[in-house]
């Protein structure tokens, strides 16, 4: 028997595959998970760059690695603040296009779950997720918690 942490570790990289396959063809071939964390954890907003690694439990360095790429494949642009030492970013709209692909997916690929192992036990398997993630982790981006 397979143990559940390597199980879980599996199926975490078939999810990932497969989000990455349908942003490929969607156009959105340098998306990455971390790219879905930032837009995520920007939304709407104007955030500097220290916001935003506040939010996301980042180092300032971390951060600015994390979004140049995105800036550069035009999922985030900056933002003009009335303090010109201040950079700030927001989400572009090829950026909330790539999210909302994203998040289809995301609800696409656990409609699918349940049409293979029925929607009670499909149930069961969020909660026992959710229930993994409510144990905590200094890890965890605090804006994604549930």
């Amino acid at each position: 028997m397979t143990d559940f942490g390597v199980l879980l570790s599996l199926a975490g990289v078939v999810f990932v595959d497969a989000l990455h396959e349908r942003l490929a063809g969607a156009g959105f071939e340098d998306f990455t998970v971390r790219s879905g964390w930032v837009l995520r954890t920007l939304g709407d907003e104007e955030l500097s760059l220290r916001d935003l690694a506040d939010r996301m439990g980042l180092s300032s360095p971390g951060t600015l690695k994390a979004i140049d790429p995105m800036l550069r494949a035009g999922y985030l642009e900056r933002a003009q603040t009335s303090d010109r030492r201040v950079r700030a970013v927001r989400v572009t709209d090829r950026g909330r296009a790539a999210l909302a692909c994203a998040t289809a997916f995301h609800a696409e690929f656990e409609e699918g779950l349940a049409a293979d192992v029925g929607a009670d036990d499909a149930a069961a398997t969020r909660r026992a997720l959710e229930a993994l993630v409510e144990r905590g982790s200094a890890h965890l981006p605090r804006t994604l918690l549930p």
